[in-house]
């Protein structure tokens, strides 16, 4: 779905909650940034902008497509590379700073969380912006959300804490955890995507708005549960 649509800032907060962390944990320029599953790029292009060096990797060369052809409008230069995040094709302590935005979960995520801290420089972060469960619940709600998002598990707070300990991270820390605005349309109008590139007939795909209308549902009837927030570890 988020292929055909081209959607840019898919992940939970939307591009105002990319800005916003940009803010709190400015990225210097001239850093060596690691996007990993980058999407339609409206992240690492922003970041080239800013005069980050910037290599991108996604699974899906449908969005890369895109990515290439929003770094070419936007006239930045991007890296742009189709890979896992299990397995990335670089060599250890390559990169200054790994973003990623709700990639890791629907991965291996330790193993994907042990891959950014391999390509990190001893003292480089990771920030990664991902779906949290605010508290434990039924095994029976927590399974309809599985199945719905498809990954194996959803982590609280405490346990990514724990992951980023267990995978060489010093000083790890869940930035702003907390529940979804019921206004996701507000991202929208506040930062509106001019170069987002919808597939022809994509909105006459039935299984994309059957896709969109459980995403609302679930979203709705888990509010009190369903939060997220970004993960920071610094490289030991």
């Amino acid at each position: 779905m988020l292929v055909k649509l081209g959607v840019g800032s898919a992940h939970p907060g939307g591009f105002t909650a990319t800005l916003e962390q940009l803010r709190q944990y400015p990225i210097a320029a001239g850093s060596n940034v690691l996007e990993v599953g980058c999407g339609t790029g409206r992240t690492a292009c922003y970041l080239a902008r800013q005069g980050c060096q910037v290599t991108a990797v996604d699974i899906r060369p449908g969005m890369l497509a895109k990515a290439r052809k929003r770094a070419e409008e936007e006239g930045v230069r991007v890296l742009w590379l189709q890979a896992d995040a299990r397995a990335l094709p670089f060599e250890e302590g390559s990169f200054d700073c790994v973003m990623v935005e709700s990639v890791s979960l629907f991965t291996d995520t330790a193993r994907a969380v042990g891959e950014y801290c391999r390509v990190l420089k001893p003292g480089g972060r990771l920030y990664d912006r991902e779906l949290m469960a605010l508290s434990r619940t039924t095994p029976e709600l927590e399974e309809e959300i599985r199945e719905f998002y498809g990954f194996e598990r959803l982590l609280t707070p405490q346990e990514w804490i724990q992951l980023l300990n267990q995978s060489g991270y010093a000083a790890a820390e869940i930035w702003k955890p907390g529940k979804f605005s019921l206004n996701t349309w507000e991202d929208t109008v506040s930062h509106p995507d001019h170069l987002q590139s919808i597939d022809q007939n994509a909105l006459n795909d039935l299984k994309v708005w059957e896709i969109t209308r459980r995403y609302d549902d679930i979203m709705t009837r888990y509010s009190d549960w369903l939060g997220y927030g970004v993960a920071i570890g610094e490289k030991k």
